[in-house]
Formats: C-alpha cells, sequence, structure tokens
C-alpha cells in the first residue's frame, strides 16, 4: 500500500475515542523524512511510521509526542514534548495493572500536548485499517503485509546509519567553529596590545609585533611561573614565522610626505626616516594633506591589519574548512592564498587606535593616495603653513600665558590649553593605577607645562558606554584622580582644582557606530571615550 492519508482512524483512550487523520510511511523515503522541515503538525492529525520501533527529530523545527504501539496498535510507550535534534526507542512498557506489552512495532507521531489533551497511556489502542486486529477478527492478515513488515526490520537503524555521519559531521563543525571564535577573540585582543605598543613606541614594527606575540601566550598555553611563559612565548613566535602578516594601514607613506618635521627629525636621529607629530593636535589646522588627503589628527591614528593562519583542530571539518577555502580563494591576496595552501584558516583582525607619541616612518609603509592630489602620490615636501593666517601656532600644553588672541593676531597662544590622554595607554585594563607608559605620557606633559603659573586646572575621566554605569563612574573618577596626583607629586600647582569623573558621558564614538562588533573589536572601537582629559588654564 502507497504512503497516504487515512481520515478514520480512531484513537482510544480512557478520555473517549479520538477520531484523526492518519498520515501512514511505509517506504523508506517517507519513513526517512518524517516530519524534517515541515513548519508544523495539526492537532487532529498523526504520522504513523509503520515496523519503526524508534524515532529521531534531527532537523525537525517543533516538538512532538510520540506513541509507541504494538503489533496491534495497542499503546505500549508515551513520549510527550521530544524536541528536536533527540531520539527515543520503544523499549516495553506495562499497563496500569502492571502486565508486560511486547516490544513497539509502529510508532505513532502527534502534535505536542497530545499525550495530555487526550490522557493517552499505555493500554490504549490506536484502531487502523493497517494494524493487525482492528479489521474484523475474521478476516486474515495478508501473507504479503507479514513479508512487508518483515522486510521493515531494521529500517531505523539504516536510518541511523544515514544520519548518524550528518549529524556527527555537524558536532564537530560546531566544535571547530567555537575554537576558531575563541581564537578569534584571543587574535582581536593581541591585535589591540600591538596597536597599544606601537602608539607608545613611535608606530616601530618591531614594538608592535613583540606586543603581538606577548599577547598571544594564553593562546599557547600560559603558565605559572616565568619559564612556563617564555616557553609559550616562544610556542608563539614560532607558529607565528611565517603564519602572521602586520600591516600598517595607518599613518601612510602619502601621510609622512604632507606632516614630515624636519625638527623632530633631528632630534629623534631618525636618519632620514620621516617624522609626524603627535603634540599639540587640538591647535593644529584642520588642512588636508596634499598627498593624502587627511588631516594631521588622522595621521595620528595608527590603524592595523593583522593576519594569522590558524591550523584547525577538529578532524575531517578542519580538511572540508580548509578545502572550501582553496575553492572560493580567488588568489588576489598573495600571503592569505599562502595560509590557505598551507591548511591553515585565516583569521583577520582590524584595530585603531590614538598615537601617543610620534610615528616614525617605517622601513616600507604602505602607499594609499588621497584625495587631495587626485590621487597621485606626491611628496610635496615641507609641511603646508596654517590654512588659515589667524590660527594660532603651535603651542605645548600649559606653555601659554598670554590672554586669548584677538582677530588677527596670529602670534599668541590660546589662554587654556586642553590634552586628551588614552586610558588605555595610561592605565591596564578596568584599572586605575597608571602603568610606566602612562607615567611616561604625563612626564612629557609636565615637562610641556613647565613654569606656567596655573589658576584652574581641570583633570575629566571619562569610560566607554560598556559595562555597569556606577562602575564606569567610579572608575573614571578614579582614574581622574591618580593623574592628578601624578601630575600634584610632580610639582603642578594650581590655585583652583577640579577633579571629576564623568563616566560614560560625552561619546567620542557612539556604541552603535562600533556595532555588531563584539569582544576585543568592539573594545577597541570603543577605546577613544575611555581617556582623560586634562585642561590647564594659566594665570592672566
Amino acid at each position: 500500500m502507497s504512503d497516504s492519508l487515512f481520515p478514520g482512524a480512531s484513537l482510544h483512550t480512557r478520555s473517549g475515542v479520538h477520531r484523526l487523520g492518519v498520515q501512514v510511511a511505509q517506504r523508506f523515503w517517507s519513513r526517512f523524512m518524517g516530519l524534517m522541515l515541515r513548519k508544523a503538525l495539526p492537532r487532529n492529525r498523526g504520522l504513523l511510521l509503520t515496523g519503526c520501533p524508534s524515532v529521531h527529530t534531527a532537523f525537525m523545527r517543533f516538538a512532538i509526542d510520540v506513541v509507541y504501539l504494538d503489533a496491534q496498535g495497542v499503546v505500549t510507550r508515551c513520549v510527550p514534548a521530544l524536541r528536536p535534534w533527540s531520539a527515543s526507542m520503544g523499549h516495553a512498557g506495562r499497563d496500569a495493572a502492571g502486565q508486560r506489552h511486547p516490544r513497539a512495532a509502529h510508532t505513532l507521531e502527534l502534535a505536542a500536548g497530545s499525550v495530555a489533551r487526550w490522557a493517552i497511556a499505555p493500554g490504549d489502542r490506536l484502531q487502523h485499517p493497517l494494524l493487525d486486529g482492528s479489521a474484523a477478527p475474521e478476516a486474515p492478515a495478508a501473507p504479503r503485509r507479514a513479508a512487508r513488515r518483515a522486510g521493515q526490520r531494521g529500517i531505523a537503524v539504516l536510518e541511523f546509519a544515514i544520519a548518524a555521519p550528518v549529524l556527527t559531521v555537524l558536532g564537530l563543525g560546531v566544535t571547530q567553529y567555537s575554537l576558531l571564535f575563541f581564537t578569534k577573540s584571543q587574535l582581536n585582543q593581541a591585535s589591540f596590545m600591538a596597536a597599544r605598543a606601537g602608539s607608545v613606541a613611535n608606530a616601530k614594527l618591531g614594538k608592535i609585533e613583540d606586543a603581538y606575540a606577548q599577547a598571544l601566550i594564553p593562546l599557547y598555553g600560559g603558565g605559572q611561573n616565568a619559564t612556563e611563559l617564555a616557553e609559550a612565548l616562544a610556542r608563539a613566535k614560532a607558529d607565528m614565522a611565517g603564519n602572521v602578516q602586520i600591516t600598517m594601514i595607518n599613518p601612510t607613506k602619502e601621510a609622512f610626505a604632507d606632516f614630515n618635521d624636519p625638527a623632530l627629525q633631528a632630534k629623534l636621529n631618525t636618519q632620514g626616516k620621516r617624522v609626524i607629530p603627535n603634540s599639540s593636535l587640538a591647535f593644529k589646522g584642520q588642512a588636508l594633506g596634499a598627498s593624502s588627503g587627511e588631516t594631521i589628527q588622522d595621521a595620528n591614528l595608527i590603524k592595523l591589519r593583522v593576519m594569522q593562519g590558524v591550523k584547525p583542530k577538529v578532524p575531517v571539518v578542519g580538511s572540508i574548512y580548509t578545502a572550501y577555502l582553496k575553492w572560493q580563494d580567488n588568489g588576489t591576496d598573495a600571503f592569505r592564498t599562502k595560509l590557505i595552501q598551507d591548511g591553515r584558516i585565516p583569521v583577520v583582525s582590524h584595530v585603531t587606535m590614538q598615537m601617543q607619541s610620534d610615528a616614525i616612518e617605517p622601513e616600507n609603509p604602505i602607499s594609499i593616495p588621497g584625495t587631495g592630489n587626485n590621487g597621485n602620490p606626491t611628496d610635496p615636501g615641507d609641511p603646508p603653513g596654517p590654512a588659515n593666517p589667524n590660527d594660532p601656532p603651535d603651542c605645548p600644553l600649559g606653555g601659554c600665558t598670554t590672554p586669548t588672541p584677538t582677530p588677527g593676531d596670529g602670534g599668541t597662544c590660546p589662554a587654556a590649553s586642553t590634552a586628551t590622554l588614552g586610558s588605555d595607554t595610561l592605565f591596564g585594563f578596568d584599572q586605575s593605577t597608571l602603568t610606566q607608559d602612562g607615567k611616561d605620557i604625563l612626564d612629557k606633559l609636565v615637562a610641556n607645562i613647565g613654569n606656567t603659573q596655573i589658576d584652574t586646572l581641570t583633570v575629566t575621566g571619562y569610560a566607554d558606554p560598556l559595562g555597569n554605569d556606577a562602575h564606569n563612574l567610579a572608575l573614571s573618577k578614579a582614574r581622574a584622580q591618580a593623574v592628578y596626583d601624578y601630575l600634584a607629586a610632580k610639582g603642578i600647582k594650581a590655585d583652583k582644582v577640579n577633579v571629576v569623573g564623568a563616566g560614560a558621558t560625552d561619546f567620542v564614538k557612539e556604541l552603535s557606530a562600533c556595532q555588531p562588533a563584539t569582544g576585543a573589536a568592539l573594545q577597541s572601537c570603543l577605546a577613544p571615550n575611555r581617556r582623560v582629559v586634562v585642561k590647564v588654564k594659566p594665570k592672566t
């Protein structure tokens, strides 16, 4: 008999006789598919799997009630609310009197809640023309029906043998993806630490690479003492060799051409390498460089692109991953192609951070011409002069004691100076204790202030929008206090002092602008919000 719908089936329970339409799945394919990929099962419908004493709910979208039947349609066991991606077997059961029923021969799948709604229990019976004993007693069972049932024995095992490899591969795939997600988070954090190191070390690639390797120590085993940490670092560097590419996207070759400071070249003894100044950015003009098409403030952002090849850890699916990557690789990125050919999965991280030191040109800076010269990279020589003759000259923080300039007076400095310091450089993550890098930056600030007589000194701490508001407020106040305490210890005095914790307010980068990034990538994107602002108002 072909697979079809029998509207005349009835389920006899202690709560009464319930009529329902039963679709019969007798053939292999119809039983294998079952209710997979269907959106729902109506309340008054059921699916009868003949000769099938076990079921699975792989690839199903909804839960079902499972009722196991013996050869005569008598209920042997009920499994309510079997969830998707589950399995069940029709073990022998007992009725209310303790009488043992035979092992299940068929399975009836019903909408979730049917067992409770109709009070189905062992001993109840499904009356259906296909089940032995459901027709008139004098009608003998056809020999071909018995032969068909015999041929269906073990079909559930065959179905499982087909589904099991698929489920296994899916499980391994999820495991590999989870490991890859964890690795990506670690690499994002390492990229963040690399950019942080570059921001305070003149954008030197060697410092960036060292910081990146050190941040990978937890990924390569970590350790509890100096020896174990050194071994983990050695493993990280060994795996990085030939498998990591760190590209400094900004500052570009054109930015170094536009904003090079010859005086700093001589002071820092760069041996001809150009230097982008980092001081007093708040008081510099907003003119676009002729070659880079960006301002000097933009040129003081260090942007890194890090690509690392990750070796798959899970068997089988690792080969599937790399085979797929080889198939879709277009060969436009030679390093990415190399990683894929070596059986590695390329993982890419991007990070941007404000420079905290003068950027020194690397050996081979990347060239990205801007719109300032129609996209043609040229070296304009010395940096251009102020765009507006009324703009004040560069003035170090606190070194100005004259009043606010009047229009046309281009030779005076502003009455108040402001310095914005990145908290990620001043402090460790979620800490309010100054790091050595932070102290070095504040020492430069102290040198710039010099002997200026200060009327008002205001130190304000800010936080990003992540985390608890109360915690952010307390942390921003503690960081502002730490900066002021250090300045005071270095001899900076003022008639009036304001130390303010502003918490997560006055955002430089809105949270919406960083989404859907998560983890270290989101933390890096929101870095401009984590800052301490020092404002000095000299005496007039």
